[in-house]
């Protein structure tokens, strides 16, 4: 069965918990669970869940609390919600929504109409990212995603000593082939290196055009030496093509320039991944210029 996504589960009763459990992996989910506010909140923070399921009557931090700490976070706010109450107070539901939750279920509940309910949120919220989080020339995730999942990853590197590391790709002599070949021959340039890149990067390694000619890999636990080898890789894989593009009665060859850095316990800001990538990309750049090839 197909991965359909990812499902928080936050519930104080027990028996809710293992019966969404079974019934969501059952029907392709990966759940994870939470047993009160809090514990859901630094989960929804590690892994942005594709929909969470919230009881509203919870002790510590109850269902409306946690919505709210949820929304005051840019990238946690979005995460579609679906209620859970045992009661039928309008004035909580109202509440709910007034917070953006997506729906609102009465316990006890029928299981085929919660998880129709779950598939219809999934979907509307995958056609939101699809139009709002990707770029349009090349379909791979745009600069919102890159602030997320970086966010998201240094926040979890830092906090567990987890590592990933950052890639910039850069495409050698664009504005060369632009100006020679003309900028529809440029963006098919950018559209077969995005290509290239989802063949050789894993399932889980996030692809971003980063703008112009200039993409970044974020790769989850991933060290220095392993986004060193991905990189080979592409590099190899672009190498041995060459592309044809309808109606230019010639092929191209693309070749990419790339910088690297792992995170390191003592980093304090995001940005410092960046910088010393960005540094990288330069160097091996002005390698290229002066004739010096890197192995």
């Amino acid at each position: 069965m197909s991965h359909k996504g990812t499902v928080l589960v936050v519930d104080d009763e027990p028996d809710i918990l293992e019966v969404l459990d079974k019934q969501l992996s059952g029907n392709g989910y990966e759940v994870r669970l939470a047993r009160d506010g809090r514990e859901a909140l630094e989960k929804a923070n590690q892994t942005f869940p594709d929909v969470l399921i919230l009881d509203i009557g919870m002790p510590v931090m109850d269902g409306i609390q946690l919505k709210a700490s949820l929304n005051r976070n840019e990238f946690t706010a979005g995460i579609p919600t679906i209620f859970l109450s045992a009661t039928t107070d309008t004035a909580r539901k109202v509440e709910g929504f007034n917070l953006g939750a997506d729906d609102y279920i009465t316990k006890p509940f029928e299981i085929k109409e919660l998880l129709a309910r779950v598939d219809s949120a999934v979907l509307r919220h995958r056609r939101y990212v699809r139009l709002s989080m990707t770029d349009k020339l090349t379909g791979l995730y745009n600069l919102h995603v890159y602030e997320k999942h970086l966010n998201n990853l240094f926040h979890v590197a830092k906090r567990y000593r987890r590592v990933f590391s950052l890639a910039i790709l850069d495409i050698d002599n664009l504005k060369s082939i632009n100006d020679t070949l003309g900028h529809k021959t440029g963006d098919f340039v950018i559209q077969k290196v995005a290509e290239t890149m989802r063949l050789v990067f894993r399932k889980s390694d996030i692809l971003i055009r980063y703008g112009g000619d200039e993409f970044v890999v974020l790769l989850p636990e991933s060290s220095e030496e392993q986004a060193a080898n991905a990189i080979r890789r592409l590099k190899k894989e672009m190498q041995n093509k060459t592309f044809a593009m309808e109606g230019l009665g010639q092929k191209i060859r693309i070749s990419v320039s790339c910088g690297f850095a792992a995170y390191r316990e003592g980093f304090r800001e995001e940005d410092e991944l960046f910088r010393i990538a960005d540094q990288n990309l330069y160097h091996e750049k002005s390698q290229k210029k002066t004739g010096t090839q890197l192995p």
